[in-house]
């Protein structure tokens, strides 16, 4: 199951310290540069016969973060909040591996705009296109979220691609356009590059079927079947290239499902699902897959599979090795986590006196020495810094304080997913959507604020909430509507949302149903999932909901679209509009200096049960 790995709204933007204060030193620790230089260990095991190795460099959904972001981690000190990534960090992991290994790839693979909405609403992908641009990114695709404007989003994304990133090749094998689409350039279906003497193939997909339900692609786009296009690909391609890489932006469980259906792939570099692969429970961290993962394809060789986390927190480290035949003899490799132990502090600890930037430092920097971890320590890298000054610059001009947070929230969506800012799981809902519900619905006559999980992107740390930390949690600028609904249809409508999400957890987890005013009761195994629904009553009560009564509700204009499976909502009649999200939101901080206080035991999912 998907864990969403959040970074909390204080933590959105290293400008708020300066990234230059987050360390002035270039050097890195002996276990930070082992680890980095033990991709290029050779395994024994193997060493006979391997004819040869290749090295990817990859990173997905980034969704508009050029700064490192916040994460809580289990230590022997306690619990650690402490800034990870960002474009210094992977730069010069990047640059570290190309100086042993200059056939490097790079990848994205798909989301790298979008969701962060202090960077995008200003650049709207010029900033991210730098990125890549310093990067040396190689090979892109478009994820979901690139088609959140549709046809106009996706040409100003790949035309600053072109002009700040312009040796970026995007991949498309599977998305078609009309002739009057201004996207005018879908990238290539496949792309050929010789790398250490061996053609290397790249193919690359997204997700239609989420694209279509979650996303606004315009009516002319369509995509083929991903399995039978690219095992097309791959057999025309078969007396052309020896190694074949699908860069996918599906999700794990659909990459998963296809490795063992695509006949000639070898390697699948993956994004959407945000999945966290690796060896991190042992620090408070909730993993969904190994790292990397080794399955077998339709011919029955293997075939590696990875993913990379999101927001730039981790960068992957992908190294497979061949035998002379040109099939994978094995799928090794680190997503290695840079940490910035200068940002440390402690989250919880038992005795106060223990509660010191040392000891916050020191607990990290142990992280970083342990051998068993894939953390690192951070490098500054002169030139992402360079690269990304002016944009910061700009973005910082929108730390305006706006009022208080005064509690930890969590934004997590599916009920197993783990809530990074109190580390753990937090099966009730998402936090954030109950308490801006709290927010939006004051002084209204709604009584019920449903919306979609995935539209709180980040968590809430206690302290100033400002500009910056409104537009990490809401970055979406939807606009907040108020309906009449009969009860049986909203309990319709959750039933439908749940049934949607429940076919693939972890790439459709951001419609799970949140809000204020309402509970519900979840069983995975059963043909309508939501058992048991409540309203709150005027007296504060939770009451069953009544199906033939007619409830006022708000919720926003995405969902009225009937996307992320509330198609029951399209066909609801507005009664008015209230205004776009963020700015109800900013009145209401002009009017409270606070945001709301979520009660003790507050809960939107009342009961959850997996599936067996």
């Amino acid at each position: 199951m998907k864990k969403i790995f959040a970074l909390t709204a204080l933590a959105v933007l290293c400008g708020l310290a300066g990234c230059s204060a987050i360390s002035s030193d270039d050097s890195r620790s002996d276990a930070s540069e082992n680890k980095i230089k033990n991709i290029s260990a050779v395994d024994d095991s193997i060493a006979d016969k391997v004819a040869y190795t290749l090295e990817i460099i990859h990173v997905n959904d980034v969704h508009s973060y050029i700064d490192p972001v916040g994460v809580t981690l289990r230590t022997d000190k306690g619990m650690v909040r402490v800034k990870a990534g960002g474009p210094e960090a992977i730069k010069s992991v990047i640059d570290s591996r190309k100086k042993l290994n200059p056939d490097v790839l790079v990848i994205s693979a798909g989301d790298q705009i979008t969701g962060n909405a202090a960077n995008y609403d200003i650049y709207h992908g010029k900033a991210d296109a730098a990125l890549h641009g310093m990067y040396g990114t190689d090979f892109y695709v478009l994820g979901n979220h690139e088609f959140d404007h549709g046809g106009k989003g996706i040409a100003t994304y790949v035309s600053y691609m072109k002009e700040l990133s312009p040796k970026s090749v995007l991949i498309n094998s599977d998305l078609t356009v009309g002739p009057d689409s201004p996207v005018t350039d879908t990238g290539v279906p496949e792309y050929f590059r010789e790398v250490g003497g061996r053609t290397v193939a790249l193919y690359g997909v997204t997700a239609g079927d989420k694209i279509h339900a979650s996303s606004s692609p315009d009516p002319d786009m369509k995509f083929a079947d991903t399995v039978s296009t690219i095992n097309a690909l791959t057999a025309k391609n078969k007396d052309k290239a020896s190694i074949h890489i699908l860069v996918s932006h599906q999700g794990v469980i659909a990459d998963r499902a296809h490795s063992s259906l695509l006949n000639d792939v070898d390697i699948i570099v993956g994004g959407d699902s945000h999945s966290l692969c690796g060896k991190f429970s042992k620090y408070g961290l909730k993993g969904e897959c190994t790292y990397p993962m080794t399955r077998e394809n339709a011919s029955g060789h293997k075939i590696c599979v990875v993913q990379a986390n999101e927001y730039g927190k981790i960068v992957g480290d992908l190294k497979v090795s061949f035998d002379a035949e040109g099939n994978v003899l094995k799928c090794e490799g680190s997503p290695f986590m840079p940490l910035w132990p200068d940002t440390a502090y402690m989250k919880k600890v038992a005795d106060p006196a223990d509660d010191t930037p040392e000891n916050a430092a020191a607990a990290v920097k142990g992280l970083i020495d342990d051998p068993e971890s894939t953390f690192i320590e951070a490098r500054n890298n002169r030139t992402a810094a360079e690269a990304m000054e002016p944009y910061r610059n700009e973005i910082k001009q929108h730390y305006k304080y706006l009022g208080q947070a005064p509690q930890d929230l969590c934004s997590t969506r599916f009920p197993t997913d783990d809530c990074v800012v109190k580390n753990e799981v937090n099966p009730y809902g998402s936090e954030s959507c109950r308490v801006f519900g709290m927010a939006y619905l004051d002084g209204t006559d709604a009584q019920i604020f449903l919306s979609n999980s995935g539209g709180y992107r980040v968590d809430v740390e206690k302290g100033d909430f400002t500009e910056a930390s409104l537009l990490g949690v809401a970055p979406f600028s939807n606009d907040l509507a108020i309906l009449d609904i009969k009860g049986s249809v909203f309990v319709d409508t959750l039933n439908q949302v749940i049934r949607y999400v429940g076919q693939d957890p972890a790439a459709r987890d951001g419609g799970t149903p949140c809000g204020y005013g309402f509970t519900y009761s979840v069983d995975m195994n059963a043909k309508n999932p939501v058992t048991r629904v409540t309203v709150t009553d005027a007296s504060g009560r939770d009451v069953e909901i009544d199906p033939k009564r007619t409830y006022r509700i708000m919720t926003n204009s995405f969902l009225l679209q009937g996307k992320d499976g509330y198609r029951n909502l399209k066909r609801q009649k507005i009664i008015r509009k209230i205004g776009v999200d963020s700015d109800v939101m900013r009145r209401y901080l002009a009017g409270h200096d606070s945001l709301p206080v979520l009660p003790d035991n507050s809960r939107t999912i009342s009961e959850f049960k997996d599936r067996e």
